[in-house]
C-alpha cells in the first residue's frame, strides 16, 4: 500500500474514568482548528497552522464537548509505502495533569497513544527494523513511556539546542501487547458513525 494523504481511522468512543461521575463515555477523533487550545503548553494553533495534512495530523479525546487531550503525528515515508509512525505532540489538558489521584478524568494519553498505534499496526510496515512506531520524549516525559506505556527506550538525542531528548519505540509486538493491555483493562472502543 502506497500512501496517498496521511491516515486516520475514524472516530471512536471510548470509556474513561471522571473523578465526578465515575465510568463515562468519551470519543476519539481527527481534530478541526476549532479544537486547537490557545492555553496549553504547546502553541496548538501555531502548530496546526504548521501541520502538512499530507503526512501528518492531529487527534483529539473529547469528553462533555471539552477537548481532553491532543496527539500529533506523523506518517514515513511519504510518498510511498509507510513504514513508521512518529508521535510529534502529545498533550492532555492542563487541569487534568500531574498526578494520577488529582486527574479529573483519565486515561487520556493512554487512549490517544491507543489510537496512533492502531493506525501504526494496519498500515505500516515497520521497516527493516521492525519499528512502526516512534516518539522523542521530554525530560520529564520519560518515565510516562518507559514506565506507564511501556516503550521500548532506545537512546538520547537533542531536540533542539541545549534540550535533551529520549528516543522510544514500539516494535510491532509492543505495539500489539500495548492495544491489548488497553483494552483488557478500559474496554474494547467501538466505532462512531461519522
Amino acid at each position: 500500500m502506497t500512501l496517498d494523504k496521511v491516515i486516520a481511522i475514524g472516530s471512536y468512543r471510548v470509556r474513561i474514568l471522571t473523578q465526578a461521575a465515575g465510568e463515562q463515555d468519551a470519543v476519539i477523533s481527527p481534530a478541526t482548528i476549532d479544537d486547537m487550545p490557545n492555553n496549553w503548553t504547546f502553541n496548538w494553533q501555531e502548530l496546526w497552522q504548521r501541520t502538512d495534512f499530507e503526512v501528518q495530523n492531529i487527534v483529539k479525546l473529547v469528553y462533555e464537548e471539552q477537548v481532553w487531550g491532543l496527539i500529533r503525528y506523523i506518517v514515513f515515508p511519504y510518498p510511498g509505502t509507510p513504514h513508521t509512525l512518529e508521535i510529534e505532540h502529545l498533550e492532555t489538558n492542563p487541569v487534568s495533569r500531574g498526578q494520577q489521584a488529582n486527574r479529573l478524568i483519565e486515561p487520556i494519553g493512554k487512549w490517544l497513544i491507543w489510537y496512533v498505534t492502531q493506525i501504526s499496526l494496519r498500515y505500516c510496515s515497520g521497516g527493516m527494523n521492525d519499528t512502526p512506531l516512534v516518539l522523542v520524549s521530554v525530560d520529564s516525559a520519560f518515565d510516562y513511556y518507559r514506565d506507564i506505556i511501556e516503550m521500548q527506550y532506545i537512546g538520547a538525542t537533542t531536540i533542539a539546542p541545549g534540550e535533551d531528548g529520549y528516543v522510544f519505540k514500539f516494535t510491532r509486538d509492543n505495539a500489539a501487547e500495548f492495544t491489548r493491555r488497553q483494552e483488557q483493562q478500559w474496554g474494547y472502543p467501538t466505532p462512531v458513525d461519522s
